[in-house]
């Protein structure tokens, strides 16, 4: 019991407590291990208990409701990549860390369990039974203090239960002998240390260490990474066992295992909500490609290993220090976003993940694929300034313009880039207009994604998929913030360039008609259809944004920027890089969590 009252001393919330209730806690509570893998409950079981995690995670999922789930994103546990979520399949509702309280609501209410809770690792618990909880809970207030902030907390949280969860300890997997994989723990610990956190590594071995004193160890440090090879030694199975999180390395010459054996037990069911990541190491000859790894791994995300970077960002990712930017659709004020960028450079802030729709996807992707910021502002003026590239109009059956320029210029800069190769994670959003729903491109050619989300119903024609067509991404979700905040637990800074001043009723007032149109104008210069289709896409404000909004939220004016004003480059990168400053001057307090 002495040793339990100890460890309740050292774990928050259960911490603050009155020590007399810490010692009935211990005194009246069931201590057990509940290894990996295993149910501590099952949903609509009985509640008989509240459970108090002394150490390691559990995992707690539900039956999907409703049929909001966008198609072609992974779930928060599983990377089913295929464009395709089986709605009725489960669903992480969170985690449950060291000191934290599980199956309090149900026992409260004298409901039965809502959900299934596994161990994700090995796990220490702290059972009360429900007539000792009670008795327990209107004898001392502070336990009932303690327990009512906690709820409140969790409630206001309950949308945010992803980012919010804090991994702490770390697999780095060699999945080839070749892989030094301890060289890449070592300096993946060295750039965690220099974010000012305790962190430390457990280098490879064949023996598993005693459990206590690496629960010691993981008391006293922020991060903990352990590095193993796959193999069935002692060591690899613990490894197995205590991560919260899986990185695996592999190199492009070899094919992986199919199953990847990432459990010691795979057909466990908490397997499918082990949290992997990919990182691919660009050594030899390339025989396999990145999406077969991901598919065995069921990896969440990619991380291609590059230069010296790479491990400054995936140790922002693990510490929770990363940031996403999310760019929003917006025609031709979409230039903003340039001027954005250079503005967070210049500022020193860093950028892990990108993502757009429409027009900022394609800025989004110039970002995530490591262009300087002269490169990008060459390519966008080549692309979109110099000739308009909505400039082959038709008369219209399916779309005014044929979409031949655009396509041009997309696979004259984006080649046959896929977006599993690039620098940085990078994903955009299309519209699927057979069932009305999100298409998120996280992988495949970078040209046709980014040639579906700038597919502005009417002006440029649909992609054309089996069983999907696919249009511009602003016509469901303009600002993907929602999905960028499932994608890591860093900060998230959003422009958005569609909010206002994006159309001038004056174009509106008088209708000359299509031939008087071209008399006055020629046929290489776009009709105000062109940007009265484009704001109508762009006006749905997504309730999405409401309940995962940016950390930081930019929106240039871009005064007197047409949605169709291509030649109006440099005001409107002056724009965002002037809102931008402003912006993060504003935030310096939300910066400070990443530097």
């Amino acid at each position: 019991m002495k040793i339990i009252e100890e460890r309740l001393a050292k774990l928050d919330p259960l911490k603050d407590l009155d020590a007399t209730t810490r010692s009935q806690l211990a005194r009246i509570g069931k201590w057990f291990s509940l290894p990996g893998g295993a149910i501590l409950y099952e949903q609509k079981s009985p509640s008989d208990y509240v459970y108090f995690v002394l150490s390691g995670r559990l995992v707690v999922s539900g039956a999907y409701l409703g049929t909001g789930i966008d198609k072609g994103v992974a779930t928060q546990a599983t990377s089913q990549a295929a464009n395709q979520v089986d709605q009725q399949s489960e669903n992480i509702l969170g985690y449950i860390g060291a000191g934290e309280p599980v199956g309090e609501m149900s026992l409260l209410l004298d409901e039965r369990h809502s959900a299934t809770v596994y161990a994700l690792r090995d796990t220490q618990v702290l059972a009360i039974r429900h007539e000792d909880f009670d008795r327990l809970y209107e004898d001392h207030g502070d336990l009932a203090s303690m327990m009512s902030r906690y709820i409140l907390r969790r409630f206001r949280r309950s949308s945010e239960t992803f980012q919010k969860a804090s991994p702490k300890v770390f697999a780095f997997i060699g999945s080839s002998p070749s892989i030094d994989v301890d060289h890449y723990a070592n300096l993946l610990c060295k750039e965690v240390r220099k974010l000012n956190l305790k962190a430390n590594w457990f280098e490879d071995r064949d023996e598993a260490p005693d459990p206590f004193a690496f629960e010691k160890e993981e008391a006293s440090q922020d991060v903990i990474i352990l590095s193993a090879r796959v193999d069935g030694s002692p060591w690899y199975r613990f490894v197995l066992r205590h991560a919260d999180r899986f990185f695996v390395y592999a190199r492009r010459d070899a094919k992986p295992p199919k199953p990847f054996p990432l459990a010691s037990d795979n057909s466990s069911p908490a397997r499918k909500f082990r949290m992997v990541d990919l990182v691919m190491l660009q050594e030899g000859k390339t025989s396999s490609s990145v999406l077969e790894w991901r598919d065995a791994l069921q990896a969440q995300r990619i991380f291609c290993w590059r230069d010296g970077e790479t491990p400054q960002r995936i140790a922002r990712v693990i510490t929770g220090r990363s940031v996403g930017i999310v760019l929003s659709g917006g025609g031709a004020r979409a230039y903003a976003h340039v001027g954005a960028v250079r503005a967070m450079r210049e500022k020193g802030i860093p950028i892990d993940f990108a993502c757009g729709s429409s027009m900022g996807a394609i800025i989004a992707a110039s970002v995530a694929l490591g262009w300087s910021d002269d490169e990008v502002d060459r390519r966008m003026k080549a692309a979109f300034v110099d000739t308009n590239p909505l400039s082959d109009f038709q008369l219209p059956v399916v779309s005014l313009a044929k979409g031949r320029v655009v396509e041009a210029r997309l696979k004259e800069h984006f080649t046959d880039v896929l977006i599993e190769d690039m620098v940085l994670p990078f994903f955009c959003v299309s519209s699927d207009l057979t069932d009305g729903s999100a298409y998120v491109h996280r992988t495949g050619s970078l040209v046709q994604a980014l040639r579906a989300t700038i597919s502005l119903p009417g002006i440029l024609p649909p992609i054309v998929k089996p069983n999907h067509l696919l249009v511009d991404g602003a016509l469901i979700n303009n600002f993907p913030t929602d999905l960028m905040s499932l994608t890591h637990r860093g900060v998230n800074i959003g422009i958005d360039v569609a909010r206002r001043g994006t159309i001038d009723p004056e174009d509106y007032r008088h209708d000359i008609g299509f031939w008087g149109w071209v008399r006055h104008h020629g046929f290489r210069t776009p009709p105000p259809i062109v940007g009265l289709l484009m704001r109508s896409a762009t006006t749905r404000r997504e309730s999405t944004m409401l309940y995962h909004p940016a950390d930081i939220m930019i929106s240039p004016a871009v005064q007197g920027v047409d949605l169709r004003a291509w030649k109006s480059y440099d005001l409107a990168v002056e724009e965002g890089y002037k809102a931008t400053m402003e912006a993060l001057e504003a935030n310096q307090g939300t910066l400070k969590l990443i530097t």
